[in-house]
């Protein structure tokens, strides 16, 4: 079941939980992925994100893997680094038929920076010195959490180079009204090959944000995203890339 389906009281719940644990070991942590545009986004990020993905030096990762195994957390080896994860226990009582559902696991991914796809050899890589701190605001009580994130454009040069799902184009998209187009493509480049990987997703991405029947089609037009302006951003980075 696709996280944004669960009940908004779950949603919401797992999110805190998530915040709680980043809470105790954020210090050496770089936080990417869908918790890394919620922080630049804000309410503009209209999806929900279940992983944390961080990236830290080897010290931190040793950190880190201590500190949430000391909290219960289990830990498995994955191809880019570890994953700490624990089952999600709701903080209040189920109704009947919330308890039906498959309830998904907490999940921290750490890794070190360089970030390689896994199909090729080309990687991107993010700065563990060069970063911005944001705010993230709990759901269910009047708290929030200060992270360190990569610059706007770092981050949206990345999901610009990840599989073509839901979450990476709308990240994406939301991102791009954020940065310009010109602090993008000079993050893409400077990362080995990362145009190439972008030129390979970004038809994909185009079909599917123009495919009305699609999930990040939906959830575009229920942000108020300007469906039209962000393609042919995304129009304007693929030429620029394709240009000698």
């Amino acid at each position: 079941m696709n996280l944004q389906e669960f009940p908004t009281r779950i949603k919401n719940d797992i999110e805190d939980q998530s915040l709680q644990l980043l809470s105790q070991i954020h210090d050496p942590l770089v936080i990417i992925g869908g918790w890394g545009v919620r922080a630049h986004a804000q309410k503009n990020h209209k999806r929900y994100t279940l992983d944390i993905d961080a990236v830290t030096d080897k010290k931190g990762i040793q950190k880190t893997k201590n500190i949430l195994i000391s909290k219960g957390l289990n830990c498995r080896k994955t191809e880019w680094g570890f994953q700490l994860y624990a089952a999600y226990e709701p903080s209040f009582s189920l109704t009947d038929q919330e308890q039906k559902l498959l309830l998904p696991e907490i999940r921290i991914e750490i890794s070190e920076p360089c970030i390689t796809e896994y199909q090729t050899d080309h990687y991107f890589e993010f700065s563990l010195t060069k970063y911005d701190t944001k705010k993230i605001h709990f759901h269910s009580f009047d708290k929030t959490l200060r992270i360190h994130v990569p610059p706007v454009a770092d981050l949206t040069a990345v999901k610009l180079g990840l599989p073509a799902d839901y979450k990476n184009i709308f990240d994406a998209i939301v991102l791009l009204q954020q940065t310009s187009l010109t602090d993008v493509v000079a993050s893409i480049k400077r990362n080995d090959s990362w145009d190439e990987m972008v030129l390979r997703r970004l038809p994909k991405y185009q079909g599917r944000l123009h495919d009305q029947n699609s999930l990040v089609h939906r959830i575009a037009v229920d942000a108020h995203i300007d469906i039209k302006h962000i393609e042919k951003k995304l129009s304007e980075i693929q030429n620029i890339l394709r240009k000698p």
